[in-house]
C-alpha cells in the first residue's frame, strides 16, 4: 500500500514541477498568460480572479489589475479589454534564459547579448532600458534598469514601451 501512495504522490509532484516550468516571462507574456487575452481569459489560465488597484470594475480602455495576493509582484495592464503588458517587480519570476529583478547588467549582457537594444530612461538620467524584441517588434521584453540592476521587467505588446500607464 505505502508504494501505491509513493507513486501517487510521485505521480502529482513530477506533473506539478511540469507545469511550473511553463511560468516564465516570454516576449508575448508570463507563463500561459499571453497579451492580447481578455482579463477572463488569463483567469482561466490562472485559477484565480484579477483585480484592479482600486477594486473598482475594470476600465477595459485603461487599467492595471493585479492577482490579488496571489501572484505578488506580477500585474497587468489592460488596454481595449485586453491584456497589453505585464509588469514583474518579483525577483522569483525569470525570463526563460533565467534573467530577473535585481540582476546586474553585465548578467544581462551575459544571457543576451547584443541581442539587447538601450534607451535612456525617460525620467532618470541614472537609468536606461534594455529592449529585447521579436523579430517583427510586435511584442518584447523591456529590463527597466537602474544603478546597473533590474529594477522591473515588462513583457507583451508595443505598449511595454509605455512609461505613464496606457499613455
Amino acid at each position: 500500500m505505502k508504494t501505491i501512495y509513493f507513486f501517487i504522490a510521485a505521480f502529482f509532484f513530477n506533473f506539478s514541477a511540469q507545469a511550473n516550468e511553463d511560468w516564465f516571462i516570454t516576449s508575448k507574456g508570463y507563463g500561459p498568460v499571453k497579451a492580447g487575452m481578455s482579463v477572463a481569459e488569463a483567469e482561466v489560465l490562472l485559477k484565480f480572479k484579477l483585480k484592479t488597484f482600486e477594486n473598482k470594475p475594470i476600465d477595459k480602455y485603461c487599467d492595471y489589475v493585479s492577482s490579488s495576493g496571489q501572484r505578488e509582484g506580477v500585474d497587468y495592464m489592460i488596454q481595449e479589454g485586453k491584456i497589453s503588458r505585464i509588469e514583474v517587480s518579483d525577483s522569483r519570476v525569470k525570463t526563460k534564459s533565467g534573467a530577473k529583478v535585481g540582476d546586474s547588467t553585465a548578467k544581462l549582457k551575459d544571457i543576451f547579448g547584443s541581442q539587447l537594444e538601450i534607451e535612456p530612461h525617460k525620467y532618470d538620467p541614472n537609468g536606461f532600458y534594455y529592449y529585447l524584441w521579436d523579430s517583427d517588434k510586435s511584442h518584447g521584453v523591456k529590463f527597466d534598469i537602474l544603478k546597473d540592476k533590474v529594477r522591473r521587467i515588462y513583457a507583451g505588446d508595443q505598449s511595454i514601451d509605455l512609461v505613464e500607464g496606457c499613455l
